[in-house]
């Protein structure tokens, strides 16, 4: 028996309706697995940003950071203390990492000597231009403490393991040299515990923090850039060079306040030397001096 094809009006329209059913759950497949990868990749870049803001950031460039310890009288015959290291931290960093060193040599130093003007440079060193948040200092053993003419050591609770941690806030600009200013109190720093008969005592310091950009800088940008100049800031006491870098641009940096002037000397012997009279610094500041263009020969 042969079966004949059905001739009835709605076959097709089934047979096509299932044909179309089919075509769209593929493509709602499809889309379902673009979303899929989409959603994984957009996962993946938070994990890869999360990990890069990890690492230690700044500004860029570098500029330096010198940290001064003073002290105001006190009633004992010394207070010495030993520094092993001197850190200052990246604030945009995590507390353990983004420490940078800017002394690593111990030294002992008697706070009742640095009065009147006096002061200690206990650290110092070129560090990424930013933010920082904190400075540490690690004290070493052998800190002590003279009353009437008599030495007992002197105790730092965690100086020596996590060291003594003193918030800050200060900026650090490229080519600028800022001054960071311990003032301690020795009076009030140093706690008797259990009085001269037991001998000791315990070192908890109250100290005052002063930032202050110490001297600015002078920038601009020579053309043509090919003519490579060296450049030369003076003033009547002082006098600093650098050379232009390819682009031209150039900073003399590390200046005291003051007048200047900037003499540009190209390497290039078809143009003329250059020289801008009156130029004022100013501590924490870079004097820009814009588009300097050497004329010809």
């Amino acid at each position: 028996m042969k079966l004949k094809a059905s001739s009835r009006p709605g076959f097709h329209a089934v047979r096509d309706l299932h044909s179309y059913s089919s075509r769209n759950d593929e493509r709602r497949g499809i889309i379902t697995r673009k979303i899929l990868i989409i959603v994984v990749l957009a996962f993946l870049g938070v994990l890869v940003t999360g990990c890069s803001n990890s690492s230690p950031t700044s500004s860029g460039g570098s500029g330096t950071l010198q940290i001064n310890m003073v002290d105001s009288p006190g009633s004992f015959d010394a207070v010495n203390i030993v520094i092993d290291s001197v850190q200052a931290h990246i604030a945009s960093s995590d507390t353990t990492s983004g420490w940078v060193t800017l002394s690593s040599t111990p030294e002992t130093y008697n706070l009742l000597v640095l009065v009147n003007g006096a002061n200690a440079v206990i650290g110092k060193a070129s560090v990424p231009a930013g933010q920082y948040s904190q400075v540490r200092l690690y004290i070493g053993s052998g800190s002590n403490v003279v009353v009437s003419g008599i030495s007992y050591p002197l105790t730092v609770p965690s100086g020596t393991q996590s060291g003594l941690k003193l918030n800050v806030d200060a900026t650090v600009q490229s080519n600028i040299t800022y001054v960071m200013t311990l003032d301690f109190n020795a009076n009030e720093s140093i706690v008797s515990a259990g009085g001269i008969v037991n001998s000791k005592f315990l070192l908890k310091p109250v100290i005052r923090v002063i930032t202050t950009p110490s001297n600015g800088a002078i920038e601009g940008i020579a053309a043509p850039a090919g003519a490579r100049p060296s450049v030369m800031a003076f003033s009547s006491s002082d006098t600093v060079s650098t050379i232009a870098d390819t682009s031209g641009h150039f900073v003399v940096g590390y200046l005291p306040s003051g007048t200047y002037s900037v003499e540009l000397t190209p390497s290039d012997t078809t143009y003329n030397d250059t020289t801008i009279a009156n130029v004022g610094v100013t501590d924490g500041k870079t004097t820009n001096l814009g588009t300097i263009t050497l004329s010809s020969k």
